[in-house]
Formats: C-alpha cells, structure tokens, sequence
C-alpha cells in the first residue's frame, strides 16, 4: 500500500474559478453580501478506510472532506480481508464510538491517535497481526475506559496487571496469559475462572449466596446488581429477611436479600427506610403527603395511639397517620399541625372570629365555599380571595355583598364592621383575616405550624395540592406568595 499522506487543499470561492478565469459576479445579479465557504478535502490515495466512509455515506472516495469522517459512529468490518496497516485518516474519526476489525489481516503497529479518539467505546483488533499496541491505548484497557476491548492473538503482548479484555476483568503474569483458580495478589484473595476472567456477579453455594467481583469475594459489604443492592457479612454470605445494623444506621434485606426502601413489615411491624435504606425515626412525612410517627427507640411505626413528643400530644390513626384538624369534642381539637389543643376563650380574638375559624375547619364547608366563590367570579377559579373570604363571613352571619371583590373594598368592609387591624403578625390567632403586601391576596389563618408557616384556608388551592386548608409561609415571600402584611380581628 502506498504510504498515505493526508493533504487538505482548501477551496477559496473567492470570486477565482476552478479553472482559473476570474469569475465577476456583478451588484445587480446578487443584492445581498455574498458568502464565502471554504470546503476542506481529503486528498489521498484510496485505502480501506476512505472505501468504507465513502460506502456508509454513498459518496466517492475522492470527493470526502474531514466534516464526512466525523459523521461516521460505528465501523464493523469484521471477518473482511483488510491485509493492510492503518491509515492516517483514522485520527480524522473524531466521533467514531465502535470499531470492530477482528480477524482482517491488520498488520504494522496500532496507531497512538487511535488512544486520542474519546468517544470510542467498543475496539476489537482481535485475530491480526498488529506488532505493537501504543501505551494510551493500554492504561485505557487497564482502567476499563472501553466498555468491550479484545486485542488478543496479535504479535505483541501486554503489560503485567489488570486488564478489562472482552468485557471481563483479567490479570495477566510477565508473560502475557491469564491468571486462573485462587490467586493471591498483593495480599489479596482473587478468583479467576478457566478462561482467565475473575469470577463475578452472584452464585450459589451450600446454600449460600457470594458475590465475586475484580475486588474478589465481597465481605462486610454492599453489593449493587442489576439496580438493586444487596449485603454479604464476614463470611462473604449474603444477608437475607433480616435487620442490619452498620455504622450506626439500621437497614433491613428482604427475603432475596435485597436492600428494603419506603415502608416495609417486618415480623408483623412496619418501618420506614429512606433511599439510601436506612430506617427513620420520629416524624416523617411519606409520599402521600401524609405525616407518620416511628419510635425512636425501635423505629416501629405507632398506630392507633395517642403519643406525646416534645411536651406536645398527638393521636395515630390504625393507618399511623396522625390525625389532623378534628374536633373530639366542643373543647378540644387536633390542630391542623396534628398537636392537641384545649379551647378556651382566648384561643381567638373573639366569638366572631372563633365561629369563621370553627366553621372552616370543616371540609365540606370549605368545598361549599369555594365553589361559590368560584360562581360568584363567573366560574373563574383565579383571583377568587375576596369572594372566598367574604362567602366564609356571610356563612357566619354578617351581611357582605355579593359584589365584593377587591381587597381594599374588603378592608374598608372589615373596618365598618368594627374589626381591629394589627401589624404584629406574632399576635395572629385561628379565625383573623390576614392581608399580604401590596394587598396581592387575603386569606383566613387558622393555625400555627413551625419555621414560620401557618395552616390557613382560602382559593388557592391549586397551589397547594388541590388543599383549601394548606400551609402557607407568612414572614417571607416565596415563588407562589407574598409576604403577609397585617391582619383584622374582632374584638371581644
């Protein structure tokens, strides 16, 4: 084969003819800015390289620019009578992902560019009679960078070490050939199999199930297959339909062994394990929106039980959701945040805001209310707050028009009424009618929660999980609300 030298001629169209007469183009034929393209041609001799880019792209081989070269993923010329070396166009394949020239007669040395080719996941040189492989190439083999390498039954032989060849980890002597049976490398304990692979993934013996990988057998370890995770003791046994407790976190295996996630029964008690599988403790709210109590002792969820956490009371359901907004009597109440409260005279301002407060709390009162709110706007569901919350005070009694829609009509409306405006939002208590800044919205507060939210009740609850009665922060504004401003209450 001839010794192929890529040459790039540019093509200038600069107003130069191919055959070399000037070319004038004139004002009047082209009234817009002419563009200028230079085309980057590959001048060489034809080689089975150019032959197979020109058969995938259905061009001729004289007629190939290096754009042409980056279009080509994949060669696959296994099995075909190549009998040549590589040529230089190879360091042209700059997107070139598989290679797959097994058994083609290659001869000479693997090229150093190929090592430069990054995208290149998949290389076969298997069955040829290449001489040398460069040092780029290798330390990719030995750190597993290709997903598949074979380049074995050439003229040369590789490194002493590691190596990830067909897919599997090997280790190979001075001399070039796997290691296989027990081995002891560097102190360690390895496996290999008959064709010089190291054991890998999970087999069965006695009864028991181990773990092989190029690590050797997996001990006091973690183990993911095929997406799931699973633990091997001491022995290298795989733990199943138990609890594990490492490093100060409890984890449980089910009965395959593999690593247990969200909720679980285990000897007739539910957990909760998180995504990493560690067992939770204490309050947590699960993928229901719905918020759970796991002792902290033991992990065990709590159901059907009144707990008392942090001097606060608390009841479960026999779900174990803690139960939220119900009256258990006239006098007490689970809030919305779950805690037990005792009513007294001043757990509102007044009997007026008591009464909005108490007739909120029911769900079907907020529905019924909501929904007028709604056909007052003419079946619009935004901007509704105004309607919302004066529908919620004529429900209690006091006469407000219809009409009213506007925040600061509203407020005025409050005012003629005899309620009191306050700025000192630490004084808000269930059944006050807060404002947020720039009058943006009005809403009914009916409670405290933590970090500065408060549970309140009013139009927005496509906001809030199709919820009327929802969290809401009030000190801070956030992506979907302002801050709160002041409030009204009645006085008593």
């Amino acid at each position: 084969m001839k010794n192929n030298k890529v040459k790039i001629i540019v093509l200038l169209a600069l107003a130069v003819g191919i055959s070399g007469v000037p070319a004038i183009t004139h004002a009047s034929e082209k009234d817009n800015i002419a563009v200028t393209e230079s085309v980057y041609k590959i001048k060489s001799d034809e080689n089975w390289l150019t032959e197979e880019v020109a058969k995938q792209l259905g061009k001729s081989g004289k007629t190939l620019t290096e754009n042409d070269f980056k279009l080509i993923k994949k060669i696959d010329l296994n099995n075909t009578k190549i009998d040549d070396k590589f040529p230089e166009e190879i360091t042209l394949l700059t997107n070139l992902e598989y290679l797959n020239l097994n058994n083609t007669k290659l001869y000479g040395e693997i090229p150093e560019e190929l090592g430069e080719l990054k995208k290149l996941s998949y290389l076969d040189l298997g069955w040829n009679k290449l001489t040398k492989i460069p040092e780029e190439v290798e330390n990719k083999i030995i750190k597993g960078t290709y997903t598949y390498c074979d380049v074995s039954d050439n003229k040369f032989d590789l490194n002493k070490g590691w190596h990830f060849l067909k897919g599997k980890w090997c280790y190979l002597d001075r001399n070039g050939d796997p290691l296989t049976g027990e081995q002891d490398i560097e102190g360690q304990t390895f496996y290999f199999k008959e064709d010089g692979t190291v054991r890998e993934g999970l087999e069965e013996k006695d009864g028991k199930t181990y773990y092989y990988d190029k690590t050797g057998i997996a001990q006091n370890a973690w183990k993911a297959v095929n997406g799931q995770w699973f633990y091997f003791n001491e022995n290298g046994e795989m733990q199943k339909s138990t609890m594990l407790s490492l490093n100060n976190k409890k984890y449980c295996v089910d009965d395959n062994g593999a690593m247990v996630k969200g909720l679980y029964v285990y000897d007739g008690k539910r957990y909760y394990f998180n995504e990493n599988g560690e067992m939770q403790y204490g309050f947590v709210t699960l993928s229901n929106n719905e918020e759970y109590y796991f002792r902290p002792e033991t992990g065990e969820m709590v159901v059907n039980s009144d707990i008392v956490v942090g001097g606060k009371k608390y009841r479960l359901d026999i779900n174990g959701k803690i139960t939220k907004n119900m009256w258990m009597s006239d006098s007490l109440y689970i809030q919305p945040n779950g805690q037990y409260a005792t009513i007294t005279s001043t757990y509102s301002h007044s009997n007026v805001n008591f009464r909005l407060f108490k007739y909120m709390t029911n769900i079907n009162n907020q529905q019924s209310v909501d929904k007028r709110a709604v056909e007052l706007h003419d079946g619009r569901t935004d901007n509704n707050c105004v309607y919302f919350a004066s529908e919620a005070l004529r429900r209690i009694g006091l006469s407000i028009p219809n009409s009213m829609c506007n925040t600061y009509q509203f407020e005025n409306t409050l005012k003629n009424y005899g309620f009191v405006s306050c700025s000192d939002l630490s004084y808000l208590k269930p059944g006050d009618i807060v404002f947020t800044n720039n009058y943006s919205h009005v809403f009914i507060f009916m409670g405290w929660d933590t970090d500065g939210y408060a549970y309140i009740v009013d139009n927005q609850k496509y906001n809030y999980g199709d919820q009327i009665l929802h969290r809401r922060k009030i000190y801070e504004d956030t992506s979907i609300s302002d801050r709160s401003t002041h409030f009204y209450y009645y006085p008593n």
